[in-house]
């Protein structure tokens, strides 16, 4: 693996047709039903919405809608607490399922393989042969300073089947580090297209460099009134050689108390209060409730605790589970 970049997915999204949303759960993404919640509502035209964390599975649309499944960014990483996403890419085919979105994401956190500043200079000259045909360039300022906290570059249409964004990642996590993103956002049949390449190829990063380069090339100016025929900059062709010996890299969930709490408090906490007014405005059932969810704690809950108070040694008098 290469020691500087990291490859990862950043965003999944699938559809079945064959299953129901708890086989789903179960036979697809082999999870615990019991750890997922329904929410108030569903979206993108189906009426219903499990949750657990950022893993959203909708379901009850129309006839031909079948299943689907959402891992955002932050699901991604959840996900891989306890599973694999190449293992997941497997189980969607094997039941006929279809990947309608996929992102992936190469960071270089040293500041020296991606050349940022190389590459908004050339979008601003030009000196570029591409597939897409606009960039739009994002700066965030503070306003009572205005200091810079965030840059990007997209490239082509958000709306388009293929999308590139390359920002400073440390920036958008305020951290005094070097840090620079590279992501590829791939839709529709050509998401389908991606999910059968990586059932049958094992070097991600070449997949990768070969998606970039089929869209986007940065060249060195010459003399040649021609530009089709301007050589690449050597500085793009070192960054896709080294794109290409990069392998996918699985990055666990990073994860506080203070991030479950904050879930709890919008997705659970409607939920919450529905019981505590339908049971008179007492807290036994819940507390009950919650003392119960002990024996489903697993080893990353226990991580997260690490830091925090010990779990109890017992239950309190009188919320014994039943």
């Amino acid at each position: 693996m290469h020691q500087d970049l990291e490859c990862i997915f950043d965003w999944f999204e699938f559809t079945i047709h064959s299953l129901n949303e708890e086989e789903v759960i179960l036979q697809v993404l082999k999870l615990n039903l019991a750890d997922f919640i329904e929410l108030p509502k569903g979206r993108y035209g189906y009426k219903k919405q499990l949750a657990l964390g950022h893993i959203s599975v909708l379901y009850n649309g129309a006839d031909d809608m079948g299943i689907h499944v959402i891992l955002s960014g932050k699901g991604c990483r959840e996900y891989e607490s306890d599973c694999t996403l190449l293992e997941l890419l497997d189980r969607i085919m094997l039941y006929d399922g279809k990947c309608t979105r996929i992102d992936m994401a190469m960071d270089d956190k040293t500041g020296e393989i991606i050349p940022f500043d190389k590459i908004i200079e050339a979008i601003q000259t030009g000196t570029i042969s591409s597939r897409w045909k606009t960039s739009t360039e994002f700066i965030k300022r503070k306003l009572h300073d205005g200091e810079i906290v965030g840059r990007t570059i997209n490239i082509g249409s958000r709306k388009s089947k293929m999308y590139m964004r390359i920002y400073d990642k440390s920036l958008e996590q305020g951290q005094d580090t070097h840090w620079y993103r590279i992501e590829m956002e791939i839709k529709d049949e050509r998401a389908e297209n991606l999910q059968t390449i990586l059932l049958f190829e094992s070097q991600i990063g070449q997949v990768f460099a070969k998606i970039i380069n089929n869209y986007i090339r940065f060249l060195e100016p010459n003399d040649d009134s021609n530009r089709s025929r301007w050589p690449t900059a050597s500085w793009w062709e070192n960054l896709i050689q080294e794109i290409g010996k990069t392998s996918l890299t699985r990055k666990p969930e990073d994860r506080t108390v203070e991030d479950v709490r904050d879930w709890v408090r919008q997705q659970v906490g409607p939920s919450l209060a529905l019981l505590f007014i339908a049971d008179d405005n007492s807290l036994e059932d819940i507390m009950r409730t919650i003392y119960a969810g002990r024996s489903r704690l697993k080893e990353k809950h226990m991580r997260l605790l690490s830091n925090t108070k010990k779990v109890p040694e017992s239950y309190p008098e009188g919320l014994e589970p039943v």
